[in-house]
């Protein structure tokens, strides 16, 4: 699937699968950012890539995130445990390649993995899950139009 981030904007574009936004306790597949997912100079903050939350998406919530660094894209671990928000970088890629990820809940952990490395983090779930999708920034919006594909 494609998502593509506006300039300006902080959402990808609406595509078909939003309309079944349930997932389970695991999340997979594999994932490319275009060039300009590369933002030069130092970048603050993390953008959402995909993961896993219940109604309360700040309070217990897993997510693969990312950012850029050094020309490369940094993906990290990001999990809101208790209203507490903690992150561990998994590794770094480069634009242009796909890469193979998943993130999973089990047993009170958040397991995400890229490419083999894997990290874990404690966490919790609460009983509705639902898919995140890919978000630009937390304040800061889209400083040029993205594209990634998930698949």
């Amino acid at each position: 699937m494609k998502y593509t981030i506006r300039k300006g904007k902080h959402f990808a574009n609406f595509t078909i699968n939003r309309l079944f936004p349930f997932a389970c306790k695991k999340l997979s597949g594999s994932v490319i950012f275009d060039s300009n997912c590369l933002v030069p100079g130092e970048v603050d903050g993390w953008n959402k890539l995909t993961g896993i939350t219940s109604f309360k998406i700040h309070k217990n919530s897993g997510r693969l995130v990312w950012k850029s660094f050094e020309n490369r894209i940094q993906l990290a671990g990001y999990v809101y445990y208790k209203g507490v928000r903690n992150w561990r970088t998994i590794t770094e890629i480069p634009h242009g390649t796909w890469f193979g990820y998943s993130v999973e809940y089990i047993d009170k952990h958040w397991r995400f993995t890229v490419n083999g490395k894997t990290i874990v983090m404690n966490g919790e779930m609460g009983f509705c899950k639902f898919r995140c999708y890919p978000f630009y920034g937390g304040q800061s919006k889209a400083p040029a139009r993205m594209v990634i594909k998930l698949k």
